[in-house]
């Protein structure tokens, strides 16, 4: 069985990619902020219970934008893909295998590959196992779950 660590340096996140996620981060708090006033205006009325419903609204979006969650290790081996974080571990056995995609990456996500046992609607609901691009050994890994996948299948 091998192990990887991935950090947020091995994944890209310089100074400048921290500060356009934040910048995006502050776009999405404000657009909560015009759209709480718009469809809650009595809640929104009283300047404080403002003060605290945006800052609970920022403080999710900042513990699921939080580049802490870019430090674990993902465990390899010849059945079964292992992710092992601070908060849940996941696991994708080789008969479990359904969805693999490959990402280009975005604003607050690098290149990756994406793999799980569910469907798309599963994956969204229940989770993945994410791989950065960076990671040195990606290509054995991904070539391993590709092996994996059932040509037949959608």
């Amino acid at each position: 069985m091998e192990s990887y660590q991935v950090t947020p340096e091995l994944v890209g996140f310089s100074g400048k990619h921290l500060l356009l996620r934040g910048l995006v981060s502050g776009g999405l708090f404000g657009a909560l902020q015009v759209i709480g006033r718009f469809l809650w205006p009595r809640l929104f009325s009283d300047p404080l219970l403002a003060i605290v419903g945006s800052a609970i609204m920022f403080g999710f979006l900042s513990w699921a934008f939080d580049t802490g969650h870019f430090n674990y290790k993902i465990l390899v081996s010849d059945d079964c893909i292992t992710v092992v974080c601070p908060r849940y571990q996941r696991s994708v056995r080789k008969s479990e295998l359904k969805t693999v995609t490959e990402s280009k990456g975005n604003v607050l996500r690098p290149p990756s590959l994406r793999i799980s046992k569910y469907g798309w609607f599963g994956t969204f609901l229940w989770g993945e196992i994410w791989i950065p691009k960076a990671l040195p050994e990606y290509a054995a890994i991904r070539d391993l779950a590709l092996s994996w996948k059932d040509p037949t299948s959608v």
